[in-house]
């Protein structure tokens, strides 16, 4: 029986709005305890003191990093950028393929089931199904109307791999496609989307739980007419929001949390190869990027992706709106987790969960990574 304790950390409970100075015992992968108890003093002990301990964080939205392009890497890519994600405390993401030819994408998501890293816990599916006028950087040339034959081809073999579609409610076909993303119990989401407000909350009500990335390629709000973004901030879907200050101002952030209060609220990297390289070029799929300053863009200047990290995108929501800190994580953790209907497993520290743990210091820097009760990362700070 492998047990592991981790001491003397500020635990925080995203969920139950509360933060202790405390222990946690793992055992065989689980959180088996929470609580200073008397163990045997063979028992391995993580010194956590001085720091946080935080569920695992968790991204429903990342195209790649450290150099690698999910869309074009091979099977050891993903293995490569999951290091990347774990050194920033991403201990569960989803592996995001953007519009490309179908053949591709299913190549693709191939590439990524084959790969070893721990923290990929399946696939988010972004396109091709995408309004034209709203594609931002997905490239014109691959976007379709919704077509059920073609979505199965894209995802063939990987249904249960999938926990996520962004699409637009708007085309033709779109109620058809929507209950084929239910049929494989994938989170449907509206994004890239020029949907009337009416549009939106229409789909709402016929099971869309879910907006991609707030703001960004979707019709946006007029008093007259709320557009998609109106429907996102006047439902209870949740929201993806980039918190990189580049994306959505910081005054867009803070009126999303006094709307939302957090509840509804999963921050995202949307981040691609470029996470964690220097400024350069760089290709997401079939298409160049252009980084400078770490802002990510097409040759024509459409910002492409970004280059953020989850413990930055906190740190920022909790600057840019004023939001405790506890709340502040459930963007990260239980928020996620929820949507996705893993909160039994992920993004608490409730005895009986996984234990995917982060320790990290007050001023947000990662110190330790754990999955399952494994350390996977550790500062050399």
């Amino acid at each position: 029986m492998s047990e592991l304790i981790v001491e003397g950390g500020t635990v925080l409970f995203p969920d139950g709005g509360k933060t202790k100075e405390t222990d946690i015992t793992i055992e065989n992968g689980t959180i088996e305890s929470i609580g200073s108890e008397t163990r045997s003093n063979e028992t391995d002990r993580l010194n956590a003191k001085g720091c946080y301990v935080s569920p695992g964080f968790i991204d429903l939205q990342v195209n790649g990093g450290a150099g690698v392009d999910f869309l074009t890497c091979d099977a050891l890519g993903p293995g490569k950028a999951g290091e990347f994600w774990l050194s920033h405390g991403t201990t569960s993401f989803l592996g995001t393929v953007i519009t490309n030819p179908p053949k591709s994408m299913n190549e693709a998501l191939g590439a990524l089931s084959r790969s070893n890293a721990p923290n990929l816990l399946g696939f988010h599916v972004e396109g091709p199904f995408l309004s034209r006028d709203k594609r931002g950087t997905h490239n014109g040339k691959h976007i379709l109307e919704p077509d059920e034959g073609v979505f199965q081809d894209i995802i063939d073999g990987f249904n249960q791999e999938i926990k996520m579609v962004t699409f637009a409610p708007e085309l033709d076909g779109a109620k058809e496609l929507l209950e084929g993303i239910r049929t494989i119990d994938a989170v449907p989401s509206i994004g890239h989307s020029n949907a009337s407000y009416e549009k939106a909350l229409a789909f709402i009500d016929r099971g869309v739980s879910s907006f991609t990335h707030l703001f960004n390629g979707m019709k946006g709000f007029h008093h007259r007419e709320p557009g998609t973004v109106g429907a996102g901030l006047n439902s209870n879907a949740s929201v993806g929001l980039i918190a990189d200050g580049l994306h959505i101002s910081p005054g867009a952030v803070e009126l999303v949390e006094k709307t939302k209060n957090s509840r509804e609220v999963c921050l995202v990297t949307d981040a691609i190869a470029a996470a964690g390289m220097s400024d350069g070029q760089y290709v997401l799929g079939d298409q160049d990027i252009y980084v400078e300053n770490g802002l990510a863009k097409l040759e024509n200047g459409t910002i492409a992706g970004s280059t953020l990290t989850l413990e930055k995108a906190v740190k920022n929501y909790l600057e840019f709106t004023g939001a405790s800190l506890l709340d502040g994580l459930k963007t990260v953790t239980t928020n996620p987790a929820d949507l996705l209907g893993l909160k039994e497993e992920i993004g608490t520290l409730d005895p009986g969960t996984r234990a995917d743990l982060v320790v990290l210091s007050k001023d947000f820097e990662i110190k330790y990574t754990l999955i399952e009760g494994e350390v996977v990362y550790e500062s050399e700070n």
